[in-house]
């Protein structure tokens, strides 16, 4: 474990494959006990400081899936900054769901009956909710990262540790339903960005191209995804990075993937919403933290719509571990 300036972390090192969600809630309440404890040593206040404890759990349920610990607390929220409550903790994760993560979904997917593959598109059957009318939908169309050909998903290797993108808010549905997830709330989502500060993007108020991957950041993928936490602070094959981490230790909340959350745009539009900009074509003003977009209200696209760098990243409730 290691503690400096006021923020502990605390990893769980690799554990066995049948540990469940449920076997790992003793382990759990004991990393947030410890980290309470330490919190109080230090003097601190969850309620006032955008970073008091850090804790990262990592969930071998489903391909060494890492996530951070957001306690309850205040934040800042919207455009003006209006303090904001939530009153549970959860986990979010800590890294967009990867290429490597959502391929091994579509393997386990198709093998279980949960979803299909139709021509070069994977469909589910959607029981349907208040907007939206049960039917099949896409999840993901293939392409030169991930396809589906003879059978087989096959996913290209050099981009395994990429953002999984292209993917449709049912993909990202489906995704979380299979392994016990939940998708982020615009509300938790934000926390979890900015924490209770007044900043724009995660780390701060300025952004250059070495903080994150966005429309002609010219960083040494483009025009495409770059790895998940590539922004860490160090250098890579030469090209020096900003530690672009968030207020409880995500990366990648601004640029790279563009975020599905669970919200709806509206109580009678059927499109939901995303969050922290992406690669494609969103310039720093979409990274900021309190934005959101949807497709529509003009727009109205199809409702199993995606953009090149749609993908989403995952949250873990404290109940799911009851």
């Amino acid at each position: 474990m290691d503690v400096e300036e006021g923020v502990c972390v605390f990893c769980l090192d690799l554990l066995p494959q049948h540990i469940k969600l449920k076997q790992l809630r003793i382990i759990v309440i004991f990393i947030i006990s410890l980290g309470i404890l330490l919190s109080c040593e230090n003097g601190s206040n969850s309620d006032t400081d955008s970073i008091v404890v850090k804790i990262s759990i990592k969930d071998t349920s489903i391909n060494n899936m890492d996530l951070v610990y957001v306690p309850p607390g205040v934040f800042k929220s919207g455009l003006a900054s209006i303090t904001d409550t939530i009153k549970y903790g959860y986990y979010i994760g800590k890294y967009e769901v990867t290429n490597s993560q959502f391929a091994g979904f579509l393997t386990r997917a198709l093998e279980t009956g949960l979803i299909y593959a139709s021509d070069s598109a994977f469909i589910c059957n959607y029981p349907g909710d208040d907007l939206v009318s049960g039917g099949q939908y896409r999840i993901r169309s293939s392409d030169n990262k991930i396809n589906y050909r003879n059978g087989q998903v096959y996913m290209d290797s050099l981009y395994g540790n990429h953002p999984a993108v292209s993917v449709t808010w049912y993909g990202a549905k489906y995704f979380c339903n299979m392994y016990g997830f939940d998708l982020p709330s615009e509300r938790e989502w934000e926390k979890a960005a900015r924490g209770n500060t007044y900043f724009w993007y995660p780390w701060g108020n300025q952004i250059y191209i070495t903080y994150a991957n966005y429309y002609l950041s010219n960083d040494p993928f483009e025009t495409g995804t770059t790895p998940v936490g590539f922004y860490d602070g160090k250098a890579h094959n030469g090209f020096k990075t900003n530690n672009a981490i968030s207020a409880y230790g995500c990366y990648d909340m601004a640029g790279n993937a563009w975020e599905w959350t669970k919200d709806y745009w509206s109580c009678d539009i059927p499109y939901h919403t995303g969050k922290g900009g992406g690669y494609h074509y969103h310039t720093p003003a979409f990274l900021q933290a309190y934005y959101v977009s949807c497709y529509g209200p003009s727009t109205f696209p199809e409702i199993d719509m995606n953009d090149a760098a749609d993908g989403f990243r995952v949250v873990l409730h404290t109940q799911q571990l009851k």
